[in-house]
Formats: structure tokens, C-alpha cells, sequence
């Protein structure tokens, strides 16, 4: 285990980062390789179904992330006090969180799941194909949050190479079930269900047999556990932004949707699928950085070393902009080269539509990488309240742009609705980072 007081910032950012990106985009390689194979062997119908179910697989996520960047963050935290007791008390408390909320949470969306789609306007199709996937996804919610809170807990217990091993195996067990399943088998969306909860159960049981065994740097013991509500709130309160996070994708989603089939048709919510998996890789990318920028923030802050806190952010941002402004460029100069990956050659209306989709809807995609980790940068600080404000803005100055400007401006509008707003957004999140910079620059200096 790297001693963070003694290595150099770069150093110990790198050996957090790059697991926890390689990781992430792993997770975002399957799931594009999940739509190259929906769009191929599915087509259209089966891309606007995905569009169409996802949001309540994102509020699954957006729990299970809660649990454990909210239990990740204070382990850290303590750890870096030297209260390496307190810290395990966070993770035994993840573990019976994850089990409680996953059960019901599931139960619940299942049975609100054909209500769900129909609101979005969804049918024929892609009404049969979404409520066939998410029936699965629903029954295996335990394991859809165990796959994201886990590792999370694993790398802020000391072992980021090992969350990356466990996500890697779970994200190419995927890929070679949808190969079985939805190619060899064609089981359509209830096949992508299956490889995907498979996949991620195998990322679980590796996570969870770390957590529970000795070789664990915070090894879990029920004997000296007892439970507490406080260690809860502060999991729940901490952990509140990043929920809000994936609930801002999900409510994305389902307004574009929405919108999406009210002024054009099914063919733009495959569109519209096609670019989310294109943003998601990138997303993930972003997210990736901000969990291995995370575990150091909490820590270095936790021991005083304000000016590490600072450099921490620093590589983090330069990293999650440049790669962020390359993708957009790559993006701007062939969207036909990423967007036929996911089409079939004989369907050019689809293509084209998709290409013109991506020019404008993706044009600001890097200011998405840049409230990510500005918000997890808050809440690897101790302040939620920045964290979750944020997020919730996120989500809320989106409607407005997305209410008016295709009023005027048609389908163009809903495509450039999401980068204008996150350009305003972004403008009061600089301000908002540089007043925390400058309290950094008061408060105690670095021992």
C-alpha cells in the first residue's frame, strides 16, 4: 500500500487514477459493446428500448453509488485521522446498506417498470423489448448495486488495482455472454439482461471475498461492529451528490425521451441511445478520475496537507479537460466513424440522423467531466452541501433549455439544450471552486 504522506502527489494520483479509469472504462467498453450488438442484431427498436429502460437501471446505480462513495469518502477520511477502527465501521455499514435498500428498491421498480415506459410514450418494440430487460435487471438489483458500490469500497480500503481486476472480469464476462446470448442465442434485451448481471455478479463475489478475508488493508470484523445510525447519516449525506448524479442522468433521459418522441419519432430516441453511449464512455472516463481523485482529496485533507488537496484537483482537471476536449474534436471531425459502429449498413436514415445528432449534442461534453469531478472534489472535502447543489443544478437548469429552445428551434434545439446549459452551469461552478481555493489558501498550511 503507497504511504500517501511520503509519496509525491503525481505519484499517488496516478497509482489511484489509472485503476480506477481502467476500470470505469472497461465498464464503458462493455457498455458500448453491448449497443454494437443491440444495434446490430436488434436494430432500431432495440437502441430506442434501451434509451427507453435505462433511467431505472440508473436509479439502481445512482443508490449503489451512494452507499460507497459516501462510505469510501468518510473510510478515507478517517483513515488519513489515523482512526483506522472508525473507517471499518463505515465499510460494515455499506455492506448491510447495500442489502437493505437493494431488495425492495428492485421490487419496487419492477412493478412500476410498464407504467414507466408507457409515460415515456414507449410502444410496439420497444415497449416489448424494454419490458423484457428490465424485468431482469430488476430481479438482480442487489447485484446491479453491489457492482458499483463494491468497488468503490475495495479501493478505498487500500487495494485499487484489485476494484480494477474485479471490474475488468466482470465487464469481459459481458462482453462474451452478449456474444452468447444475444448473438448465438438472440435472446434480444432479456439476453443483454442476462450478460449483464452475470458479468456483474462475478465482479461482486471478487469484491466482496477481498472485503471479507484477511489480505483486506481494512479487514472487516463482525465481532467488534455494532450498529450505529450516525455512521448511516453521514454515508447517506455524504453520498447524496453522487446519487444525484446517476438520478440526473436517468431524469436526462427520460425528458429527452419524452421530448425526443414528441417532436420527432422512434428513430431519434436511437439516435439519442447511440450518442448517450459515446457520453458515457467519456462519463465513465470522468467518473474514473474523480474516484481515484477522491480517496487522496479525503485523506490529504483528513491529515492537513491542504496544498496536496489542491494538487490532487489540479492533475485531476487538466487530465478529465484535455482528454474531454480531444474526444469533442475526434467527435466534430468524423461522427459518421463512431456512429456506424452501432448501425447497420443498410440503414442510412439512421446514420444520418445519428451523425447531425452528435455534432451538436456532444460539442461541450468535456464541461460534463469538469462538474463531475469539481462535485466529487467537494465531497471528497467533507462538503456535500457543495456537492449535491451542484448535481441538483445540473439537473434542474436543464429544464428549461430543454422546454423552450425546441420550441424555436426544433429537434435542433433538444440537441443543443444539454451543452448551453452545462456552459451556464459551469460558469457558477469556476466561481463556487475558486472561493474553496482561496479558503484552502487561509486555512492551515501544508506540515
Amino acid at each position: 500500500m503507497i504511504n500517501l504522506q511520503q509519496s509525491s502527489v503525481a505519484k499517488a494520483f496516478w497509482h489511484y487514477t489509472l485503476p480506477s479509469i481502467a476500470a470505469l472504462m472497461v465498464s464503458g467498453t462493455y457498455q458500448i459493446v453491448d449497443g454494437i450488438f443491440v444495434g446490430h442484431f436488434i436494430g432500431g427498436d432495440g437502441l430506442a428500448a434501451i434509451s427507453l429502460a435505462w433511467p431505472f437501471v440508473g436509479v439502481l446505480l445512482a443508490f449503489g453509488m451512494m452507499v460507497g462513495m459516501g462510505a469510501g469518502a468518510h473510510a478515507s477520511l478517517k483513515m488519513g485521522a489515523g482512526q483506522r477502527l472508525q473507517a471499518n465501521g463505515y465499510l460494515m455499514h455499506a455492506l448491510l446498506l447495500l442489502l437493505v435498500i437493494g431488495l425492495p428498491l428492485g421490487l419496487l421498480l419492477h412493478f412500476l417498470s410498464p407504467n414507466f415506459l408507457h409515460l415515456q410514450g414507449a410502444e410496439g418494440g420497444a415497449y416489448t423489448q424494454g419490458t423484457r430487460y428490465l424485468y431482469w435487471m430488476m430481479i438482480g438489483a442487489p447485484v446491479v448495486l453491489g457492482s458499483i458500490a463494491l468497488p468503490l469500497l475495495v479501493r478505498n480500503a487500500g487495494a485499487p488495482r484489485l476494484a480494477t481486476i474485479a471490474m475488468a472480469i466482470g465487464a469481459l464476462g459481458n462482453i462474451a455472454l452478449d456474444a452468447l446470448f444475444i448473438g448465438y442465442f438472440q435472446l434480444g434485451l432479456q439476453g443483454a439482461a442476462f450478460a449483464t448481471l452475470l458479468g456483474e455478479l462475478s465482479s461482486v463475489m471478487i469484491c466482496l471475498s477481498y472485503l471479507l478475508s484477511r489480505r483486506s488493508h481494512l479487514p472487516l470484523s463482525w465481532s467488534t461492529f455494532s450498529w450505529k445510525i450516525q455512521p448511516i447519516i453521514d454515508i447517506l449525506k455524504t453520498g447524496l451528490s453522487s446519487m444525484l448524479m446517476y438520478l440526473y442522468i436517468s431524469f436526462s433521459i427520460v425528458l429527452h425521451n419524452m421530448l425526443l418522441l414528441h417532436y420527432g419519432q422512434a428513430i431519434h430516441v436511437a439516435a439519442y441511445s447511440i450518442a448517450g453511449y459515446l457520453i458515457t464512455f467519456y462519463y465513465l472516463m470522468a467518473e474514473g478520475t474523480a474516484g481515484g481523485m477522491q480517496p487522496l482529496s479525503s485523506f490529504y485533507y483528513g491529515a492537513n496537507l491542504k496544498n496536496r488537496v489542491k494538487a490532487s484537483y489540479k492533475i485531476a482537471c487538466l487530465f478529465t479537460l484535455g482528454s474531454g476536449i480531444l474526444f469533442v474534436l475526434a467527435i466534430q471531425w468524423s461522427p459518421e466513424f463512431f456512429a456506424q459502429f452501432f448501425i447497420a449498413q443498410d440503414d442510412q436514415t439512421l446514420l444520418t440522423t445519428t451523425t447531425w445528432a452528435m455534432r451538436l449534442f456532444l460539442c461541450a461534453m468535456f464541461l460534463d467531466g469538469f462538474l463531475i469531478l469539481t462535485a466529487t472534489w467537494f465531497q471528497s472535502l467533507g462538503l456535500g452541501n457543495k456537492a449535491t447543489f451542484i448535481t441538483m443544478s445540473n439537473m434542474l437548469i436543464q429544464i428549461p433549455f430543454l422546454l423552450v429552445l425546441p420550441k424555436f428551434w426544433g429537434l435542433n434545439g433538444m440537441w443543443l439544450a444539454v451543452p448551453l446549459s452545462n456552459i451556464c452551469l459551469s460558469l457558477v461552478v469556476s466561481y463556487m471552486l475558486l472561493k474553496q481555493w482561496q479558503a484552502l489558501d487561509h486555512s492551515t498550511q501544508e506540515q
